[in-house]
C-alpha cells in the first residue's frame, strides 16, 4: 500500500491558512450494499492485519492532507445511511455516538469513531447526500452570520448513486451561497457515471427544482477504482488545487480578502510517499 502526503508551498496557500482557515468534515456511507462488515469482502471490514478498508484508505490519503489546512483538527465526522441501536435509519448521524457534538480530535479520532460506529450500527439505506448537505451548510453559513473569515471542506465517502438526485442538486446549489466545498470520492465498484453529473467539469449545468443554478462550482468527485495503480496522488492534487481556487474565489467574491494581495499561482508542489 502507497501513501503520499503533499504540501502545496505558495503564497496563495498562506493566505488561504493565515488570512480564512480551512475547516474539514467528514462523512461516511453505512448503508448495506457495502456488505457485512464482519466479512472480508465487505468494504468496511476492519482487517486485523492493519490493511485498511476502502474508507480507511480515503481517511488516511484524503482526510490527512485536509487537517493540515484545519487550525483546530477538530473535525465534525457524520455517517449516514445506519441505523443506531434502537433508533430509525439516520442520514446524518454523529460517528462518535455522541448526541450533540460531531466533532473529533484529528485523523485518528476520525479512524476511532469509524471503528466505534460500525460496532453500534446496522447497515441500511438508501443512500441520501441532501440532509448532510444541509447539515454541512448550516455550519459553513454560521461563519458569515458571525462574520468569521472561515472556509469548510466536506469529504462525502460513497459507495453508489444518490437516490435523492433532485434534493442533492438543490442542497449543492443552496451550498454555493456559502464558505463550503464538497469532495465526494466514490468506494467500491459501482457504477458511478450518475454521480459524475453533479461535478459541473465531468457533467452538466446543475439546476434547482426552482430553476435556479449554482453560483460558483463547489463539488468535486472522485471515484477512487479509476485512480488505482496512481497512488491516489495525482487525484489528491488535482481536488485540492480545484478546492484553493473555490475558497479563494468565494472570498474575493464576497469581499472578504485584498485582490492586490495575490501572489502567481502554484510555485512549488511537493509530494513524499512512502
Amino acid at each position: 500500500m502507497c501513501y503520499c502526503k503533499l504540501a502545496l508551498l505558495n503564497s496563495h496557500s498562506l493566505v488561504c491558512n493565515s488570512t480564512f482557515p480551512i475547516f474539514y468534515c467528514q462523512c461516511l456511507c453505512f448503508i448495506a450494499s457495502n456488505g457485512n462488515p464482519r466479512l472480508p469482502d465487505s468494504l468496511h471490514y476492519i482487517d486485523p492485519s492493519g490493511r485498511p478498508n476502502a474508507y480507511q484508505r480515503v481517511i488516511l490519503e484524503i482526510g490527512d492532507i485536509l487537517q493540515y489546512y484545519d487550525p483546530a483538527k477538530r473535525i465534525p465526522s457524520w455517517g449516514y445511511g445506519a441505523r443506531p441501536i434502537d433508533g430509525p435509519v439516520s442520514h446524518c448521524f454523529n460517528l462518535n455516538g455522541s448526541t450533540y457534538q460531531p466533532e473529533v480530535e484529528g485523523i485518528q479520532g476520525i479512524m476511532s469513531a469509524y471503528i466505534s460506529a460500525l460496532r453500534n450500527v446496522s447497515l441500511a439505506g438508501p443512500t441520501l447526500f441532501g440532509p448532510l448537505l444541509s447539515t454541512a451548510t448550516a455550519i459553513a453559513s454560521q461563519s458569515l452570520t458571525s462574520n468569521q473569515q472561515k472556509y469548510f471542506i466536506l469529504l462525502i465517502v460513497t459507495d453508489g448513486v444518490v437516490t435523492d438526485f433532485q434534493e442533492t442538486i438543490d442542497a449543492i446549489i443552496k451550498a454555493s451561497d456559502f464558505p463550503l466545498s464538497i469532495i465526494v470520492v466514490g468506494v467500491g465498484g459501482a457504477d458511478f457515471k450518475e454521480m459524475e453529473f453533479l461535478d459541473p467539469n465531468k457533467g452538466g449545468r446543475l439546476e434547482s427544482s426552482t430553476g435556479r443554478v449554482a453560483s460558483r462550482d463547489v463539488i468535486q468527485f472522485a471515484p477512487m477504482k479509476d485512480v488505482h495503480g496512481m497512488c491516489f496522488s495525482n487525484a489528491v492534487f488535482d481536488v485540492i488545487l480545484a478546492l484553493e481556487d473555490k475558497s479563494f474565489c468565494f472570498h474575493v467574491s464576497c469581499h472578504l480578502y485584498n485582490i492586490c494581495s495575490l501572489s502567481p499561482a502554484y510555485d512549488f508542489a511537493f509530494l513524499t510517499f512512502t
